[in-house]
């Protein structure tokens, strides 16, 4: 087994979290003008219609924490956010994941074990190449894959659940209607 990039690629990938997850500071260009006076100085009130602020103002969680929690278990942020059938996609994936490594673990240990084990071919009557020996290879390939598969899993369910915690109350409705030459969906977001 080599030890060359995996170690500076889950480095990255430590850090682009790290990144993201830190708050950004505030620049000068988000400061509110102090000196301003008159009727601009006064904030204005909110001008959504009633109907679109009866749903929750405030998530039920914070977004870093609907994305911590996602990143440690992906699904979780999500069933936080009464998004249970996008929490039960990412615990699929991550659930499927982790069993075909399981298996693809024990599949490159046996090819392992008996790689060096002398074969004989009884039709020419010589000892010849264990066939075994050609296939770890593919199935260290195949042990990464899966790795692989279960680290985008985590990212994408805790990007998705901190999205998701972001827009929690912007209102959008998705509907579709038939035509006769094709189906149009389409979706309706009031601003």
């Amino acid at each position: 087994m080599t030890r060359g990039p995996a170690p500076r690629a889950l480095l990255t990938i430590a850090l682009a979290v790290a990144l993201e997850i830190a708050p950004a500071p505030r620049v000068w260009a988000q400061r509110t003008d102090s000196a301003r006076v008159g009727p601009s100085a006064v904030p204005r009130a909110d001008t959504l219609p009633t109907s679109l602020t009866t749903a929750s103002p405030k998530p039920p969680i914070t977004p870093t924490h609907a994305l911590l929690q996602s990143l440690v278990l992906p699904g979780w942020g999500q069933a936080s956010l009464d998004r249970g059938t996008a929490g039960a996609i990412f615990v699929s994936v991550e659930a499927l994941s982790v069993a075909m490594l399981i298996q693809s673990k024990s599949e490159l240990h046996a090819a392992q074990r008996v790689a060096h084990d002398s074969v004989w071919d009884a039709t020419q009557s010589i000892y010849v190449q264990n066939p075994y020996q050609q296939v770890i290879g593919a199935r260290q390939q195949a042990v990464e894959d899966w790795t692989v598969l279960i680290i985008f899993n985590h990212l994408l369910a805790a990007a998705d659940a901190f999205v998701a915690a972001h827009l929690w109350n912007v209102p959008i409705e998705v509907g579709g209607s038939p035509s006769h030459k094709q189906a149009v969906i389409g979706t309706h977001l009031p601003w």
